[in-house]
């Protein structure tokens, strides 16, 4: 009997776990059959848990990242509006003083510095154009709703991950449980009927090269 890797689907584990606890129930085994039902649900449950959790990290995401295209777009958008109001207006203030570092200063900065960079462009719109600038208004409009927006997803993004840990913990811990009854399933049940018996109860576990795609799509987490 050879269980699952260690790395493979834990829908792996649960298919050879169904499998084994059928085999159980049809010989009348019903204790052990129970166990081994008992433990495959634990992983499977455990597994969609964690299989779960990684909506809400896709959604935080995609929020975190559309925040930050509105607030490149914001900044963006008062570039150009700055630099059209003359000739030469990207080479004197108020737009040197604005994007002192030039655009991508705002729009490329890291992810960790987005907050500081887009706080900043708005204290310079606001030190270097006139209180009713159009251009000011709009921008800080837009980036504070921005700023909003990018923090509120970057804290559920925080949470959300943290979330997906915990899972993956649980399910970790639940696989290695089933690792750990299935062998001692098969232990008794090699003591009472020996081995070429005892092997029929277990399916057997397809090699590296032929595993399907089902398999690799959704390894097992390891616990950090």
């Amino acid at each position: 009997m050879r269980l699952p890797p260690a790395s493979a689907s834990h829908r792996q584990a649960v298919r050879f776990g169904r499998y084994v606890a059928r085999r159980l129930r049809q010989e009348k085994l019903s204790q052990l059959a129970d166990d081994a039902t008992a433990a495959t649900n634990l992983v499977r449950d455990a597994g969609r848990a964690w299989e779960d959790a990684d909506d809400a990290i896709q959604d935080a995401l995609a929020d975190r990242d559309g925040a930050d295209d509105h607030l490149d777009s914001a900044a963006q958008l008062a570039r150009v509006s700055l630099a059209g109001r003359s000739a030469d207006a990207v080479k004197k203030a108020p737009y040197t003083l604005v994007f002192h570092a030039g655009i991508g200063y705002y729009t490329a900065a890291p992810l960790d510095r987005e907050v500081q960079r887009y706080g900043e462009l708005d204290q310079r719109l606001a030190e270097h154009l006139p209180a009713g600038d159009e251009v000011r208004l709009h921008a800080s409009k837009a980036i504070a709703a921005g700023l909003a927006d990018f923090s509120a997803a970057t804290t559920a993004l925080q949470a959300a991950r943290t979330a997906e840990a915990l899972a993956a913990t649980k399910l970790a811990a639940a696989t290695d449980a089933w690792s750990n009854l299935i062998e001692k399933t098969y232990g008794a049940l090699f003591a009472e009927r020996g081995r070429a018996e005892a092997d029929r109860f277990f399916p057997k576990v397809r090699g590296k090269a032929s595993a399907g795609p089902a398999d690799d799509a959704a390894p097992a987490p390891q616990p950090s």
